[in-house]
């Protein structure tokens, strides 16, 4: 059976061309809903909790950062999946133009119907008080170029970030991979464009991050952080290659498991300690990297998850590319009226999470599963 298409990060899209909900894994999208209520715990727990007037712990805050690296291993796992059975079949120009077009059909149009709304709605002069005109930040925003390899500007349409990472990962990766295997077969070519990938953002990050520029710019932009992604293309091989590491899959997510609660709770810390430098570099790959041993269970799951687990999984990821892009500006909205409006904690509670699922519904239902079944096919 072939494997289920890609949904890109945040996006939990159909399954391929139509085909059945059984066709799905009930497995990746508890991943996915998972990074998307990691998120949503980090970024709205601080705000319900301020709201509140209690405090909300650190290690909850952080959840956030680990939804994202979830969201980015995951899209690896599923888009490396994709681009070894486009590969397999013979990939040529046009195949990877498809590659592309399906990407994009998929990602964009919600994404600039964001920046639109909120260009009206939240500018940036609005949204932070002295900041500079939309029209500076505007450029940016739409060449998905706000942080190529520096700081965003101030943080308006903050979540924006993590959506770059992944654009210029599959244009940069899906490139640089066909016609490597072009040019050097399928498996060598593979690995080459796998390792670059793997090495560079970290030597990057190497030379940056004594900087202290690493919570905006060694962390969030996107010539540093695409290694994260290439992580769970490199899953994705040894899964579809059937190699031995992956006969194991309990195993591995007993491993995987280890590491993140580990690396969530400190204590992997020390192994980072030489130097702030070594930290900075590496904590993201470690990160990565016990996620990923995540995976090849977690695709496998499908026979045994129960029905209402699996449906109510499948409706968060469904969504999940839309809450995630809406949640943050939601939030910061509501926030800046609930005192003039005289909104009491559990009442901008209530406003917040309706308005998130509801607008995240429409969104799926009206914009994004509509353009999903415009999408050209890809080749057989």
């Amino acid at each position: 059976m072939r494997s289920q298409e890609p949904a890109e990060i945040h996006s939990g899209a159909a399954a391929p061309n139509g085909a059945s909900h059984a066709a799905r894994s009930a497995g990746l999208d508890i991943v996915r809903s998972i990074a998307i209520l990691l998120v949503l715990v980090s970024h709205y727990g601080t705000y319900f909790t301020a709201w509140c007037g209690i405090g909300f712990p650190f290690q909850l805050a952080a959840l956030g950062s680990y939804g994202v690296e979830l969201f980015f291993v995951l899209s690896g796992f599923l888009i490396g999946r994709l681009l070894i059975d486009i590969l397999d079949r013979g990939a040529d120009a046009r195949a990877w133009l498809i590659f592309m077009v399906r990407r994009w059909m998929r990602t964009l149009p919600l994404y600039y119907v964001c920046v639109l709304i909120l260009a009206f709605a939240w500018p940036p002069q609005i949204w932070v008080p002295g900041h500079a005109a939309l029209w500076r930040d505007l450029p940016g925003i739409l060449t998905l170029t706000q942080n190529l390899a520096w700081k965003m500007h101030d943080g308006w349409f903050g979540v924006s970030w993590s959506l770059t990472v992944e654009e210029w990962f599959y244009l940069l990766f899906s490139a640089l991979l066909f016609a490597a295997a072009a040019g050097l077969g399928r498996r060598l070519g593979f690995w080459c464009a796998c390792f670059l990938f793997l090495l560079v953002p970290p030597a990057l990050r190497w030379f940056v991050a004594d900087s202290g520029q690493f919570a905006e710019v060694t962390s969030k932009a996107v010539i540093y952080r695409l290694d994260a992604i290439a992580f769970g293309v490199v899953v994705a091989w040894l899964q579809v290659r059937r190699a031995a590491l992956m006969r194991a899959p309990r195993l591995l997510l007993a491993a995987g498991i280890a590491v993140v609660f580990l690396l969530w709770g400190g204590a992997l810390d020390q192994l980072a300690q030489p130097s702030l430098r070594t930290h900075q570099t590496f904590i993201f790959d470690v990160q990565s990297f016990g996620m990923c041993l995540c995976l090849p269970a977690a695709s496998s799951f499908r026979e045994r998850c129960p029905a209402w687990l699996a449906l109510g999984a499948r409706v968060l990821s469904h969504q999940s590319y839309a809450i995630y892009l809406i949640h943050l500006s939601l939030i910061e909205f509501i926030d800046a009226w609930r005192k003039p409006l005289e909104l009491t904690a559990p009442a901008a509670i209530f406003v917040t999470v309706m308005a998130l699922f509801g607008l995240s519904t429409l969104s799926f239902h009206t914009l994004e599963r509509p353009l999903l079944r415009l999408r050209p096919r890809q080749q057989k």
